[in-house]
């Protein structure tokens, strides 16, 4: 067998320990992870107001092209319109005037047979201005208007 030489016997050292609480060091790692903590919520809150603004900013334009959208037909629906009650005033007018020369007709007429087509002309007449009157109260786009109705 071999001998092997045996070791010199190594007094054991200790580190000097310093006479400091650990509390001391706890604040500081705490207040620093405060510290950190605020600035990354902050970061956080920054980012995320500055995406809501820039949402806010696309919802607003939208609202803008839809408004601008809407007043456009809006107006469009409206000189449409206008021209249809100019129209069917034009033609209740023109019906006033023909019903004024049937009724002066009438007047001057003696004959009963064609009184009786005078009557009926008046009531068509008649029919035909309610009609007219009623397009005028019920205002549909696709309404095409036609001459007499």
């Amino acid at each position: 067998m071999i001998n092997l030489p045996t070791l010199p016997n190594i007094p054991t050292t200790k580190l000097p320990v310093l006479d400091v609480s650990n509390h001391s060091f706890d604040i500081i790692g705490n207040t620093l992870g405060r510290y950190l903590n605020y600035k990354r919520d902050t970061a956080m809150i920054e980012y995320e107001t500055e995406k809501l603004e820039s949402q806010t900013k696309i919802v607003l334009k939208q609202i803008d092209v839809k408004l601008s959208k809407s007043l456009d037909e809006n107006e469009k629906n409206f000189k449409k319109e206008m021209v249809r009650l100019k129209t069917i005033a034009k033609e209740l007018k023109k019906g006033r005037i023909d019903k004024n020369k049937i009724i002066e007709a009438m007047t001057q007429c003696k004959d009963v047979e064609l009184l009786k087509e005078y009557r009926l002309l008046l009531a068509n007449d008649h029919d035909a201005v309610l009609k007219k009157l009623n397009l005028m109260s019920n205002f549909d786009e696709n309404t095409k208007l036609l001459e007499g109705v």
